[in-house]
């Protein structure tokens, strides 16, 4: 008699030759590797997520700023952390120094999370394409239920629609932009940068 090793499963044969990082727009079951918290030059504050999915894939450079760089709380920053720490259940956060430049959230590292990255089309300092992923709204992991649906009693709905109509947000300079960039900076602001490559200080990149 024959033992049975493998059952054809499509979705795993798909995924050789792809990437090994996450590269497209949609909704992830992660499992957080590490929560780093980073300051940029010009005092803004962040939280900045790495961890895998569920499939091998990886992602790196989630970030979210908390504070501006006047050193003001930024609300819609902290209320996204607040919820990612509701669907991996974290009651507290605390930093944690591991060397001068690199200090952590250690109560997050192992936990679940589900969330819904959006795909981010940027331009480099040399003009070529880029990408980065930015987080949209987090979810139960094994409930896809968001923070409101989970305390209203209400059915998992809002991540598949959200994701129905999720499209790649397109940040690309045209050439005239890159130009103008040069010429009245003598440099350009930095985008955020493609998974697996350590960003760049993007705290131009803040919409305040």
């Amino acid at each position: 008699m024959n033992n049975i090793i493998f059952t054809y499963d499509q979705e795993a044969a798909m995924t050789v030759g792809q990437s090994g990082f996450i590269n497209e727009s949609g909704a992830y079951v992660l499992t957080i590797s590490e929560a780093k918290l980073t300051k940029s030059q010009h005092g803004a504050e962040f939280i900045e997520f790495s961890g895998e999915a569920d499939d091998g894939r990886k992602v790196s450079y989630l970030s979210i700023c908390c504070k501006k760089k006047d050193g003001s709380v930024n609300s819609f920053g902290q209320s996204m952390v607040q919820a990612i720490m509701g669907c991996c259940g974290v009651r507290q956060v605390t930093s944690h120094m591991i060397s001068t430049s690199h200090v952590i959230a250690p109560e997050f590292a192992g936990k679940r999370v589900g969330l819904v990255l959006q795909k981010i089309l940027r331009t480099k300092n040399n003009g070529d394409d880029t990408y980065g992923m930015d987080i949209r709204i987090p979810f139960y992991p094994d409930t896809r239920q968001t923070i409101a649906e989970k305390v209203e009693g209400k059915p998992a709905t809002t991540i598949d629609k959200m994701v129905a109509n999720l499209k790649d947000k397109d940040e690309r300079k045209t050439n005239a932009q890159l130009y103008s960039g040069q010429q009245s900076n003598g440099f350009l602001e930095a985008p955020r940068q493609p998974q697996g490559q350590p960003p760049m200080d993007f705290d131009d990149d803040i919409p305040f």
